[in-house]
């Protein structure tokens, strides 16, 4: 082929005038250049001289070993090359009008208001003409397998299928008569040895120069034409398509409307990093307050789950996050980094420190602040990983929201379903989230049993979502008493209904009349249940968590108190934190324990002891949520705990009334009963508790089914002498008067 028609041979000139239509037209056209440009090289790489043998005019080696008179040629030819000028001027000119050619195109293209997609990642990247080359170059084995042999004969080396970073600076100088920029390309640190070149490791026995150009599957697929994620970040990184607008209820659209507005004013700078950290619960919201602001823009959200990246892969860190940065210029995507663990914890002295995984993540904080221009930063509590780091951060703070807040939410699910909204608000502190989940079951729900949503179909709807959130700091009891199970006097039933009032009205009370302004903490709800054992201090916990449609967690207090020093406070601690925004009440059974007295420091068990307590009552006043403490022993709790118990309820020992309902109320409907038992009697003689006359309608009933009978007068006397012996009184036939004749 004549230089003087290399152009006319790759390209027509009608063509010149006339934009791209798709990618696959560029492409065409640059593999073309290229071809010209192999044709020109290959032409080089064998010039006439006549002591260059001919084994190193072909590019193939016919022995594995290298002679001394394969190494004078190589050396000679070396010499000669530097004699003379390996690439013609003419075919230069025939090269620069294929440039001039394709250049032409492209700008009829902008015209059009279409760009192929290799100069997208040409701007992206911010490719210069040799980071252009080499891409090209790299696609090409990828694009057609013709390359590979091209690219062993220009190596002289059948095993070199590839370009490598030598050809890549040789041809592009020959081509171009100019010094290749090689610098970065050879240190890994340009753009495209950084971003599209795939991270294998390097070879031991390749030099930094004989590397091979080889383009990370992800870019490879991309430039043709195919756009998904990089398998190898799925486990850890997704886009962000589970929002749509129609999700959107106005709540906090100031947090929204901060959000977008940021993301116009700092996104788009050429130099810094601003980092937007949106903190709150997990559920209320960070994420579609992102997803909001960055749609708004055309734009996509990537969501990366930072610690899963860190466990995983720490030790590779920068190098996903060069995937990671390359995954959102290939999507149009914005970096949105999930860290949703607790990054201090208190150490041995109590004091909280960061976490081994904090420092992680701080260490990913500098890295990122380097990479990208504009990043959100999703967290449960404020965030101050990036202090250390050049980026500019603005925290926003999701709070839990309100009452009249979470109506709206459930308004939006239910629409108007027959159930009180403002109830659902009041006792459920959900997230919209939560709300969202609750909602699709209580419909579903409510299908099946061919009826309205009613406040029952939700209370059983939320709970069927719900789990045991703390642990094993906590056990959770099935709340199935009712108000009819609980036998009681009238004025503690009475201040039980004003406690469950209390959270059914809260919205009214804190919100709209204002007294949430008044009372910036301390706005928790705590009740003492104190009296004698058996006198129904637990069922009534039960009665009111099951009236108020909450869960109910009974605080494992072995696992809470520790022996060793902060390990106390670290668990409570955890505790309050598990517990903060979720929809339960707790339970502290045997309180004063837990809540004694502090006592005069005599040793540091004493000062160590009262620490606790004190860290107790501080946590204690910082819970928003529902706290029921039951005592036999009330003068044994501590007085500043009593100022922060909003109410004191004593359980009295039973009278005969009471006793004689309880008889009554305890022995079940379908128990088999022989004879008329005479419940008056038992109320009357013997001063039992609920718990005691529980025992022993239920002994009584085990002694009748022995004997293959119902339950007589004779199964309860038995019972009930069986019960006193506990406590080492013995009952006789005259104790039982004409039943104990």
């Amino acid at each position: 082929m004549e230089t003087e028609d290399l152009y006319n041979s790759f390209f027509d000139l009608a063509d010149q005038f006339s934009p791209y239509k798709n990618s696959h037209e560029h492409l065409r056209d640059l593999f073309s250049l290229l071809d010209m440009s192999f044709i020109v090289i290959a032409g080089a790489k064998s010039p006439d001289v006549e002591d260059i043998p001919d084994d190193l005019r072909t590019g193939a080696l016919r022995d594995l070993s290298v002679s001394s008179r394969n190494i004078g040629g190589l050396l000679s030819a070396g010499m000669e090359r530097r004699k003379t000028e390996p690439v013609s001027e003419q075919a230069r000119d025939q090269l620069r009008l294929a440039v001039l050619h394709i250049q032409e195109r492209l700008k009829r293209c902008t015209q059009k208001d279409f760009l192929p997609v290799f100069e997208i990642v040409r701007a992206k990247f911010e490719l210069d003409d040799f980071d252009s080359f080499c891409t090209l170059l790299a696609l090409s084995v990828e694009y057609d397998r013709k390359y590979e042999g091209i690219f062993t004969f220009l190596h002289n080396n059948t095993s070199d299928m590839y370009a490598t970073k030598w050809l890549a600076i040789r041809m592009y100088e020959a081509l171009s008569g100019l010094r290749a920029p090689s610098a970065g390309l050879l240190s890994g640190t340009s753009a495209f040895s950084r971003f599209l070149c795939t991270k294998e490791l390097k070879k031991r026995d390749r030099t930094e120069i004989s590397e091979r150009l080889v383009l990370s599957r992800r870019v490879a697929a991309y430039l043709l034409g195919k756009n998904s994620i990089d398998r190898s970040l799925t486990g850890f990184c997704r886009i962000a398509d589970e929002y749509s607008d129609e999700e959107y209820v106005p709540v906090r659209e100031d947090a929204a409307v901060k959000a977008e507005s940021l993301l116009v004013s700092k996104a788009f700078r050429e130099k810094g990093c601003f980092v937007l950290n949106l903190y709150g619960p997990k559920g209320i919201g960070r994420g579609f307050t992102a997803w909001r602001a960055v749609s708004e823009l055309g734009m996509r959200l990537l969501r990366i789950d930072l610690p899963s990246l860190i466990r995983k892969n720490y030790q590779e860190l920068d190098k996903y996050l060069d995937m990671i940065y390359c995954e959102t210029m290939l999507l149009g995507a914005f970096p949105c980094f999930v860290s949703d663990i607790p990054l201090t914890e208190a150490d041995d002295d109590g004091i909280q420190r960061k976490t081994s995984l904090a420092d992680k993540i701080c260490d990913a904080a500098n890295t990122i602040s380097g990479l990208f221009r504009f990043v959100f930063w999703l967290t449960r509590e404020k965030d101050g990983s990036f202090d250390d780091t050049p980026a500019e951060q603005l925290s926003i703070e999701l709070p839990m929201l309100t009452a009249k807040e979470r109506v709206l939410f459930w308004q939006k699910e239910l629409g108007g379903k027959e159930t009180d909204l403002l109830s659902c608000s009041n006792k459920y502190i959900l997230t919209p989230r939560s709300i969202k989940r609750a909602s699709a079951s209580a419909l579903e729900l409510a299908a099946i049993k061919r009826e309205p949503v009613s406040d029952s179909i939700v209370t059983e709807a939320v709970r069927q979502h719900s789990t045991n959130q703390l642990g094993n700091l906590a056990t959770s009891i099935n709340a199935v008493f009712t108000w009819d199970d609980l036998v009681v006097g009238q004025e503690q039933k009475r201040q039980m209904k004003i406690i469950c009032d209390q959270v059914r009205y809260r919205s009214i009370v804190n919100e709209d009349w204002g007294f949430r302004k008044k009372s910036p903490y301390g706005r928790g709800l705590c009740a003492l249940f104190y009296g004698s054992p058996g006198t129904g201090k637990t069922m009534a916990v039960q009665v009111m968590a099951n009236e108020l449609g909450l869960d109910l967690y009974r605080i494992d207090l072995s696992q809470l108190t520790s022996k060793y020093i902060g390990e106390t406070q670290k668990n409570i601690s955890a505790l309050f934190d598990k517990a903060k925004n979720i929809n339960a009440m707790l339970f502290f059974d045997e309180a004063d324990s837990m809540f004694a007295k502090r006592s005069e420091v005599k040793d540091s068990n004493d000062r160590y002891a009262n620490a606790d307590t004190a860290f107790l009552l501080q946590k204690l006043e910082d819970h928003e949520g529902i706290t029921i403490l039951a005592t036999n022993y009330v003068n044994n709790i501590d007085d500043a705990f009593k100022r922060r118990i909003r109410f004191m309820i004593n359980f009295v020992f039973p009278d005969k009334d009471v006793r004689l309902s309880l008889w009554k109320t305890i022995l079940p409907k379908n128990a088999r009963v022989d004879e008329a038992l005479d419940f008056e009697f038992f109320a009357e003689r013997f001063e039992l508790s609920g718990s005691n006359i529980k025992e022993i309608l239920t002994n009584a009933a085990y002694l009748a089914a022995s004997e293959g009978a119902g339950i007589r007068n004779k199964h309860i006397i038995e019972a009930i002498k069986l019960n006193f012996l506990k406590y080492g009184k013995i009952l006789t036939a005259a104790d039982f008067d004409y039943l104990g004749r």
